[in-house]
């Protein structure tokens, strides 16, 4: 099932995001409490190059909202597995990096952080 997930995520289609969303929000099989389910999805999806680096932030705003669920449930998967998918802002052209780094400075900010999470986002902003 990790596979399908992987499979899903990594397709190459002008809606992958929106499906991503939809596995992640309410698949029967899907639990960001099972980490190999989660690195399946939420982390192949950020190695979908074309999708996650959308134009527009969307991939990267999905991410956040997921490490900010994730963090009270594994703040060790969510810190280590996925949250470096955004600390590579500075290779990415102006409107990408800002994007990336404004979901960067969103997670520092949230309440009740991990330490976990906080080690790697606040690496990730210098």
């Amino acid at each position: 099932l990790n596979k399908w997930f992987a499979c899903k995520a990594s397709a190459d289609l002008p809606d992958v995001l929106d499906r991503v969303v939809k596995l992640s929000s309410s698949h029967p099989d899907f639990t960001l409490k099972n980490p190999n389910r989660c690195r399946s999805l939420v982390l192949t999806f950020t190695m979908n190059a074309a999708a996650f680096h959308d134009e527009e932030g969307k991939g990267y705003k999905f991410l956040g909202d997921v490490l900010e669920k994730l963090d009270t449930i594994n703040s060790n998967v969510a810190a280590r597995t996925t949250a470096g998918s955004l600390i590579g802002w500075k290779r990415y052209n102006e409107k990408r990096a800002s994007l990336m780094k404004a979901q960067l400075e969103r997670l520092k900010s949230m309440p009740g952080i991990s330490n976990d999470l906080l080690e790697i986002v606040t690496k990730g902003l210098k």
